[in-house]
């Protein structure tokens, strides 16, 4: 028999809290990552403080939009919901960023000059510092804008802010919107069995095989 829209909804449920678990997990390592890389000696003496941090960080665009797609398709959740459109609008720059990220050879491949960091820019604040990561690249006069001022506010708008192919994420607004989201869908969400709503991975299975000559 066909799967029920509940028992959709259920598994689509279970797999967007994985992904936002996924999301969680590096959401620090870009914390850690960028505390590290604020000390330009560190990364000088250990380049994989900048691999890392190109991982999480573009491992998080990555999950980011595989949350959204998920969200998206689940059964008995209407497209018209005021969260939802709210959501959608703040994940535009995401797709935006992993449609880039997708098709990158396109780009590369081209005729016209590449005018931005090919892996994108990492930008950070720290003690009201502005710092960007660019990976070095074979082309020359490529930039980047940094994170925006509000002079009004006093503030910058972001904390973490990745650009890339000519878009810009504010890692940690989407990440609040997807968290805020969560905690709106958590409460209205009747689930059974009662562990599914359980904010944490369960228990995970693991198996292994060998083969042996007779």
């Amino acid at each position: 028999m066909d799967r029920t829209p509940q028992e959709k909804f259920v598994t689509l449920y279970d797999t967007a809290k994985k992904c936002l678990l996924i999301l969680d997990h590096l959401y620090r390592k870009i914390e850690e990552g960028t505390l590290l890389a604020t000390d330009a000696s560190k990364i000088e003496s250990d380049v994989s403080i900048v691999i890392e941090l190109y991982v999480s960080t573009l491992s998080f665009v990555d999950y980011l939009h595989r949350f959204y797609e998920i969200i998206c398709g689940m059964p008995l959740l209407r497209k018209d919901l005021p969260e939802l459109k709210k959501l959608g609008d703040a994940f535009l720059p995401v797709e935006e960023c992993r449609n880039y990220l997708q098709h990158m050879r396109e780009d590369l491949m081209a005729n016209a000059p590449l005018k931005y960091p090919i892996l994108g820019a990492i930008s950070w604040i720290h003690e009201q510092r502005n710092y960007m990561l660019l990976s070095n690249q074979p082309t020359q006069n490529y930039d980047a804008p940094g994170i925006v001022y509000d002079r009004l506010a006093g503030t910058f708008v972001c904390k973490y802010q990745l650009v890339v192919g000519g878009h810009n994420i504010q890692l940690d607004t989407v990440y609040g919107h997807a968290k805020s989201f969560w905690t709106w869908l958590e409460k209205r969400a009747v689930i059974q069995p009662d562990e599914v709503k359980e904010y944490a991975w369960g228990k995970p299975m693991i198996f292994h095989a060998e083969f042996r000559k007779a």
